[in-house]
């Protein structure tokens, strides 16, 4: 970034008060480049990693073999355009995704905000099933204390890391156990798996099988991850401080900007990147996952149930590696989901903060803002811990809560539709609109989800 101001030109006879003058070169495409500028797509990426690959996937491939498979690849490519859409939106637009939402919802009760608090309190039920996840994989390595109780363990721990600004001292070790633990199942994949041909044909779509209504909802709502992570990566992009955001930043500090003929168009192709390793990975992953559990506990008839989820998870690497993999697998599956707990304890609350200062303006103030934040995280804490102690069965609490999520899908996906339709307006806006294939992709996803929303609940309760 090269800063260039009147004063610094000797003779140029310019006032002290002329505002100085930034020039943002182009962010170059190389491999360094691309590493630097990945955040927002990994992010995404790390809430998906939890719960929909530790619980969904291996109790699918445990219950039912590869009958459920084909939903991973069909969830990912179905959902695709609701977060490349928001995560665009911010990058042209320079600024967050609830911009656009508050404009839609303007002289119609502002609805899109109330939907999406109501999402944020009915997702209660999501952070809470992670969280009984999370403390079944503790609890199979330490059983001292009862489920419930390191369940609350983990949701004050996550309070308490938010509150003290602490997480990027425990990120590192997080973010490497995770690792740790998808290299241990991409290798369990490679060592147990069966020929390809026996699951590569059970990716055409067909029907559930009996039984199977509500896990096969649960996973078109939490694969790759639930929607309102959209405007979380939106959120985070804001944070990012890349593309337009960072335009529009040096702008209110008064700056003059000018921009590098390719600063935009170079971060985009950063952007794609971004969301496309990260989603590409996330659904590999998801689908040995499935695999695995296939392979392995699926012929001796064990499923992740209850309390003993985290030590019948553990089994599927116990049994390809031998008994000492068990402390790297249960850490691994503790990181994995700790990681979407933490994410979404603040993603979720950001949401919430972000919608109630555009709902009331007033509000909008550092010191209400950390009030809202904090606040709904101690809502979040206190509904967590009664959802837990009245509902604790990690694998049922989740499959419910991620059906909801599901439920909430449809609107959600088109809000980010109408979001990039209704504000790209400028030439250079414009020029990154989406193309007229993306918008029927799109549309197929929005009415795809919420067709197969409708189906779960003709088969399940009707």
């Amino acid at each position: 970034m090269n800063i260039v101001t009147d004063a610094e030109n000797a003779q140029s006879g310019s006032t002290p008060h002329t505002p100085k003058t930034i020039r943002l070169e182009a962010p170059g495409l190389g491999a360094a480049s691309t590493w630097r500028n990945m955040g927002p797509g990994i992010a995404a990426a790390m809430t998906g990693i939890g719960a929909s690959h530790i619980m969904h996937a291996p109790t699918a491939g445990a219950q039912y073999g590869y009958a459920l498979l084909w939903v991973i690849p069909f969830a990912y490519i179905l959902k695709y355009c609701a977060f490349e859409f928001s995560h665009r939106y911010t990058l042209v637009k320079g600024e967050s995704v609830m911009e656009a939402y508050h404009r839609i919802g303007q002289g119609r009760g502002n609805w899109p905000l109330w939907y999406l608090m109501f999402q944020g309190v009915a997702n209660t039920f999501g952070i809470a099933g992670r969280t009984l996840g999370c403390a079944a994989m503790i609890w199979a390595a330490f059983p001292f204390l009862s489920l419930e109780l390191w369940s609350v363990v983990i949701l004050l721990v996550t309070v308490g890391i938010l509150w003290l600004g602490k997480y990027a001292a425990v990120e590192a070790v997080v973010k490497l156990l995770i690792i740790v633990f998808a290299v241990s199942c991409f290798i369990a994949f490679v060592l147990q798996a069966p020929p390809p041909g026996e699951y590569l044909s059970r990716l055409l779509p067909t029907l559930p099988p009996i039984g199977a209504a509500l896990l096969f909802g649960a996973m078109w709502g939490y694969f790759p991850t639930t929607l309102e992570v959209a405007p979380m990566q939106s959120n985070w992009a804001v944070d990012k401080k890349s593309g337009m955001v960072k335009v529009h930043d040096l702008r209110r500090q008064g700056y003059e900007v000018e921009l590098a003929p390719n600063y935009l168009r170079n971060y985009f192709i950063l952007f794609k990147r971004d969301m496309n390793i990260s989603y590409i990975i996330s659904g590999l992953t998801g689908a040995i996952f499935l695999i695995v559990g296939a392979a392995v506990l699926h012929p001796i008839g064990l499923v992740p149930a209850s309390r003993e989820m985290g030590l019948t998870i553990a089994r599927i690497y116990t049994d390809t590696f031998g008994a000492w993999i068990f402390p790297v697998i249960i850490s691994g599956g503790v990181a994995a989901l700790f990681s979407t707990v933490f994410t979404y304890y603040d993603g979720q609350a950001r949401l919430i903060e972000e919608s109630a200062v555009r709902l009331r303006a007033s509000l909008d103030t550092p010191e209400r803002r950390k009030l809202i934040y904090r606040g709904f995280q101690v809502f979040l804490t206190a509904a967590g811990i009664g959802i837990v102690y009245g509902l604790p069965n990690p694998i049922f609490v989740v499959q419910i809560a991620s059906f909801v999520a599901l439920l909430f899908s449809p609107v959600l996906f088109w809000l980010s539709i109408q979001s990039v339709k209704r504000n790209f307006k400028t030439p250079e806006e414009l020029e990154f609109m989406p193309s007229k294939l993306m918008f029927a992709w799109a549309w197929v996803g929005t009415i795809g989800l919420a067709l197969i929303s409708a189906y779960v609940i003709w088969i399940e309760w009707l």
